[in-house]
Order: structure tokens, then C-alpha cells, then sequence
């Protein structure tokens, strides 16, 4: 969510622009019989591979684990009628980032510019090679964002920004929230306690580690065309509506191959390493404060890609005794 609220947030300070409908097809159809194998395996070898909604138990606890979207769409107004008795019922709402982090974000950018852009010569421009930064700088007008101030933005943050298409990025400009903001929206009309998982600054942290010249590598292995981030969005969105979390990233992977010059192999370990450091890292720092959740009804909303996996939240509570059910929308 902080992710998408970094977007979101540094529109701010390029321009108002209007929305636009996104387009893009889910991917998975075009698969080939072989890349759909591939999928279908890595699938079934992850653990709580579906659903977006689970109860998790152990004694006088009850967690409702929601995996959301952090974009906005018609469909999830039925499934926001679902779970607002839950979220009015509830002792406590766990989520990403409540207001109040996000509050925190938003101050700190606008007083710490390192935080998104490169305060100090070189400029990006003058850090990568040329025909990689004129790919960069069409990739970043097909989506509306300048050039002037693309050279100056930290390469992982823009590596984020061009992973969505143009159409999502407008959208966002325009304040359109979430479903985990219409979590927080009716829990903060029944009065429930609200509380963040992680600080403001997780991303930062964990995203600033690598060297700036390793930053720039990712970028430019992954610049993808306005096209092609439309039909991944689409994919994303068809996949989480269908409750299948695991395949969004499983699909990911398998059509990144399409325009990422690298070994498969050498490819498979980046998009590991990235996961384990926007999921798995994320997770096992969450799982103290999630465990210890207070007797009675706790809701626990966050990013669907967060529930499946080894090291996703349902195998992790599993793991600490609680039994695990799955809930229909």
C-alpha cells in the first residue's frame, strides 16, 4: 500500500492530470502450453496458493487475514459489504499503513527530497548508458512523466513508478482509493483502533540497501513498454478477483522473459531476491505484532501477495498454531 501511495503522493509534484481508462489483457490465456505447465507447477508448490479472505484461530483469537488490492474497482464494493459487520466487530484493525503513517510520508517528503530524488550530481542521464536512458525517457512519456524530473528521481523508486502503466499512474493523481483505504474508511466510522505494521520509511530502508549502481541495473533490465505494464496490470487485477494471489506473481515471472535480456536462471534469482525483499522481509517483521493480537475479533488487511508462500502470512500463523480457514467474499 505504501508503494502505491508513494506514486500517488510524488504526482503531486509533477502535474494534474486527468484520468484515463485502462486497458491491457490478462496475459494468462496467451500463455504457451509449456509456460502455462510452468505456472500450473510453481502454483501448486506454494503454499495457501488462493483465496483472499481466511480466518485464522488459535484460543480466544480470531484473525480475519483480507488480501486486498491497492487500487480501486467497482467489484470490491460486494465484497466491502461482506466484511464491514466484521470490521465493525473487531477489537482491532492491522493493516500496512494507517492514516496516520501515511500522514508521516507525506511530511517526510516534502522536508527530505533524498528520500525520492537525487539531490546531488550525477543525474541519472549521466549515470546510465545512452541508448538505456532514451528508452527510459520514452517509457516515461508514455506515461505522462517528464524527463526532467525522471533524471533526478532515485532509480529504485522510478523502477516502481514504470512498472505501472500511464492510465493507473493518472488514476492514482486523481485520489482514488484502495481497498484497503475502504477497510480503514469503515473502520474508522465504527471507531476501531487502527495500527501499522510497518513504518513509513520499511520501503525506503529496504529499497535504499542496494548501491546506487545496482538500482540502476534493475532499471534497466526491467523498463517495460506502457503496453505491456497494462496487460501485467490486467493480469494482476483478473488474478486477484478470481482469488488466485500466488499466480500473479508466478506470471510475472514467466512473461518478464519477454523483455528482460538476462539468462532464465539469472532472471528466476532477481525476481526471488525482489520478492524476498518487498514480501518475505516484510512479512516476518509483521508476525510478532500480528501473534499477539489481542483476545476476541481481529482484522488484519493487507496486500493479497502477502497471504501465499513459505514465508506468507497464512503458512507463518500455521506455523504458530492457528487453524486456518477459508472464507468466501
Amino acid at each position: 500500500m505504501i508503494a502505491r501511495f508513494l506514486t500517488a503522493l510524488a504526482l503531486t509534484l509533477i502535474a494534474n492530470v486527468a484520468a484515463a481508462n485502462c486497458a491491457g489483457s490478462d496475459l494468462r490465456p496467451g500463455l504457451s502450453a509449456e509456460e502455462r505447465a510452468e505456472l500450473d507447477t510453481r502454483v501448486a508448490a506454494t503454499p495457501y496458493p488462493n483465496g483472499n479472505y481466511w480466518t485464522a484461530t488459535r484460543g480466544a483469537q480470531t484473525i480475519h487475514v483480507i488480501g486486498t488490492i491497492h487500487l480501486d474497482d467497482p467489484r470490491l464494493a460486494p465484497m466491502l459489504d461482506v466484511i464491514t459487520p466484521v470490521i465493525q466487530s473487531a477489537n482491532l484493525l492491522l493493516v500496512e499503513a494507517t492514516q496516520d503513517e501515511q500522514a508521516k510520508l507525506e511530511k517526510a517528503i516534502t522536508t527530505r527530497p533524498e528520500l525520492l530524488f537525487l539531490t546531488a550530481a550525477p543525474t541519472l542521464p549521466q549515470l546510465m548508458p545512452e541508448d538505456d536512458w532514451l528508452a527510459l525517457v520514452q517509457a516515461a512519456k508514455d506515461r505522462g512523466l517528464p524527463a526532467f524530473m525522471v533524471a533526478k528521481f532515485q532509480p529504485w523508486y522510478l523502477s516502481l513508478m514504470l512498472s505501472m502503466p500511464g492510465c493507473l499512474i493518472q488514476q492514482m493523481a486523481t485520489g482514488l482509493h484502495g481497498f484497503d483505504h475502504q477497510i480503514m474508511d469503515v473502520a474508522a466510522q465504527a471507531n476501531i483502533t487502527q495500527r501499522s505494521l510497518e513504518p513509513y520509511d520499511t520501503l525506503f530502508k529496504l529499497m535504499g540497501r542496494e548501491t546506487l549502481e545496482r538500482q540502476i541495473e534493475y532499471l534497466s533490465l526491467g523498463i517495460m513498454s506502457n503496453e505491456a505494464s497494462e496487460d501485467g496490470l490486467a493480469t494482476l487485477k483478473q488474478s486477484y478477483f478470481e482469488e488466485k494471489p500466488a499466480e500473479v506473481f508466478e506470471t510475472s515471472r514467466i512473461t518478464a522473459r519477454r523483455f528482460v535480456d538476462l539468462p532464465q536462471a539469472e532472471l528466476d534469482a532477481l525476481m526471488d531476491e525482489l520478492m524476498s525483499t518487498l514480501l518475505d522481509e516484510r512479512n516476518l517483521a509483521w508476525m510478532p505484532a500480528i501473534v499477539s493480537a489481542p483476545d476476541g475479533v481481529t482484522v488484519l488487511a493487507v496486500g493479497a501477495a502477502h497471504l501465499p508462500g513459505e514465508n506468507g502470512i497464512l503458512n507463518m500463523l500455521a506455523n504458530q498454531g492457528f487453524a486456518l480457514k477459508r472464507q468466501s467474499f
